[in-house]
């Protein structure tokens, strides 16, 4: 017993020293791009926004008086051939101006100490050597170019991100692009193709330009991105396969509050700003979606864009040796699965009481069976019939809750004798 309590509690010390260490590389800190002045509306001002005491720092970078500094020597190259894939960085990195307008997009490479950014009035990619704070691009780096369309029909590229795979990567606002660009070596910028919808978005498609532009990205653990766009609304896409799914959209905003900007804290919790709200940054709880105040800080800034290199972490501190699987983890199981006699149990464990819809859904994402339910206990068991007509095959169940947000989807096979 003696020896096994010794096991138990040098496990315990492993596991607490990979907690530590993991959190101890975190950023304490997020760039955010504001104006020079409260109320001002050019985005050109670099600053540091610290995550423990709320405060913004001074400018670290004035790209209006950093121009004239690298302006010489600056060859303007001309608008990029769009019948031409776009190539790989070729020749020498030369100093470039930063802007001529406002900063559209900022994403941080931590491994190499570079802030990649993009301006709002041309879709080329460029960085700042924070080392240095000196202004690096090469002439033939077009998010356009690389995805083959017309930036004057595309529009900024607004959202940008490092993921933990070393790529950086942003989606252009119509949802059409998922591009990617590599931070090792000499940097390539590759379409990966559009974004394709999740059977149940329906009305919130993210092929809708209208409802779905400008936001940021974060990233998480898993090789999965989270699109939060302007109107507040989440998106989850899955790098794998371009599947973008919508989650939800975020509680407890103003009603002027636009997200322009997002970043993760060293605690898990995501960062937003707004380029049309300055009174408050907001940290949103990614388990419910709702926002509150960030604390602390004199002087708030609206901030256009914000960047650090924190990952969303969905794996657990508890589960950093031993993972569970989703459906352990989840509140609501569907079972039998696979389902032979034409019946299965949706068991709703924990789940807040209230009024649910329980939908059953082809691969297409259309509706086969619904069923609206009432709970009212802690756990409680659902009963859904399957109609003979429904063949076998994969299915989906899905549960909303009373306002119509998605709280669970699981596959279902269904077994045909």
């Amino acid at each position: 017993m003696r020896k096994l309590g010794c096991i138990k509690l040098a496990f315990t010390a492993i596991v607490s020293l990979l907690i530590n260490y993991t959190r101890g590389q975190s950023d304490h800190f997020a760039f955010a791009v504001t104006a020079v002045n409260k109320g001002e509306t050019e985005w050109v001002a670099l600053r540091k926004f610290d995550i423990r005491s709320g405060e913004f720092s001074n400018i670290l970078l004035n790209f209006k008086e950093k121009s004239p500094n690298v302006l010489a020597g600056y060859k303007f190259s001309p608008p990029p051939d769009l019948s031409k894939p776009a190539n790989a960085f070729q020749g020498n990195f030369l100093p470039q101006a930063a802007l001529g307008s406002s900063v559209a997009a900022i994403a941080y490479d931590k491994k190499s100490n570079r802030l990649y950014f993009t301006p709002m009035n041309l879709d080329q990619l460029r960085y700042i050597d924070l080392n240095t704070m000196q202004v690096y691009t090469n002439l033939d780096q077009y998010f356009s170019k690389a995805g083959n369309y017309d930036f004057k029909t595309g529009g900024p590229i607004s959202r940008m991100v490092i993921a933990p795979d070393d790529y950086g990567y942003t989606i252009t606002n119509d949802g059409n692009h998922l591009i990617r660009f590599s931070t090792k070596g000499s940097p390539r910028l590759i379409d990966l193709g559009p974004l394709i919808d999740y059977p149940f978005n329906k009305e919130n498609s993210i092929q809708n330009p209208c409802a779905n532009s400008g936001g940021d990205i974060i990233a998480d653990d898993a090789g999965n991105l989270y699109l939060i766009v302007s109107t507040n609304k989440v998106f989850k896409v899955e790098i794998a396969t371009r599947t973008a799914t919508y989650l939800n959209i975020i509680s407890g905003l103003p009603q002027k509050f636009t997200t322009s900007g997002a970043a993760v804290t060293d605690n898990g919790k995501i960062l937003i700003s707004s380029s049309a709200y300055s009174e408050a940054i907001f940290v949103v709880d990614p388990e419910t979606w709702e926002a509150l105040p960030y604390p602390g800080g004199t002087e708030i800034f609206g901030s256009a864009d914000l960047a650090n290199s924190n990952p969303l972490l969905t794996k657990k501190a508890g589960n950093l040796i031993f993972q569970k699987s989703s459906e352990k983890l989840s509140k609501i199981t569907v079972f039998p699965n696979p389902v032979l006699f034409d019946e299965i149990n949706v068991q709703f464990n924990g789940m807040p009481k209230g009024h649910y819809t329980i939908q059953m859904a082809n691969l297409l994402g259309e509706t086969t069976i619904e069923k609206k339910v009432l709970i009212t206990e802690f756990t409680q068991t659902e009963t859904l019939k399957i109609p003979g007509f429904n063949a076998q095959g994969f299915y989906y169940i899905r549960v909303l809750d009373e306002i119509h947000n998605l709280v669970s989807t699981q596959k279902l096979v269904v077994e045909r004798w």
